[in-house]
């Protein structure tokens, strides 16, 4: 029974940190405003030639489609001057491998809560002590997580584009993410320093949460020792 409790505060502490992850990827990549600080942050209007309502239109129409609520990607918008449709085949289909990545992406999300729903249940069931074991397992994923992501951060730092090349190659199984600054409006659209934001943000959400949650943990086991000396 020790092994089989402390694996499942083990587990417990991994699907916290996965549940945190792809929730605040979501939340950041579905965010329109943080599409459109970006576009005024990069000059993308410049870069497409589309004014900021066609790129904000184009951008509704990208999260509609990521989110499973738009069937094809065959916006259209004006283009210097022009009314045509925004992205060409290589594209749509580079697309089609993000829209099932965050799909996936959700369903361990989803998975996650229930696995944690199921963890508790059982440690509130075989464990007397489980509030304690649990702000233990609070303190120390914070503490795991936070030290992996300020190596994640120090390595962004030095060369964004080389660990993001290292993404694309361990989640795609084609190349249709090489995609031309010249003629293909997606990347005109998102350029690299987008997705440096995108992740960023993701890490500083992400490094919060752990804070709040490790003080929590924290301060339960505190006040616990204060009780028992008193």
């Amino acid at each position: 029974m020790g092994f089989l409790k402390k694996l499942s505060y083990v587990i417990l502490g991994i699907m916290v940190s996965i549940l945190l992850l792809f929730t605040f990827t979501e939340f950041i990549s579905f965010s329109l405003d943080h599409y459109i600080t970006s576009f005024d942050k990069y000059n993308i209007t410049e870069a497409t030639g589309m004014d900021m309502e066609n790129l904000e239109h184009t951008a509704e129409d990208i999260l509609k489609y990521l989110k499973d609520n738009r069937e094809k990607l065959d916006t259209t918008a004006i283009i210097r001057g022009e009314k045509t449709e925004v992205f060409g085949n290589r594209e749509k289909l580079h697309m089609v491998d993000v829209k099932e990545l965050f799909t996936v992406g959700m369903l361990i999300r989803n998975i996650s809560i229930l696995i944690i729903i199921g963890i508790l249940i059982f440690i509130v069931k075989k464990d007397k002590n489980w509030k304690k074991g649990f702000s233990k397992t609070l303190i120390y994923t914070a503490i795991a997580n936070i030290a992996l992501l300020a190596i994640l951060l120090l390595l962004m730092a030095i060369d964004f584009h080389k660990y993001f090349t290292y993404f694309h190659l361990i989640f795609f199984n084609n190349d249709l993410w090489l995609l031309n600054p010249n003629t293909d409006v997606l990347i005109q659209m998102l350029p690299q320093g987008f997705f440096y934001d995108t992740a960023v943000k993701i890490v500083g959400y992400f490094i919060g949460s752990l804070v709040v949650l490790g003080s929590a943990g924290l301060y339960y086991i505190k006040k616990a020792k204060s009780n028992t000396i008193y």
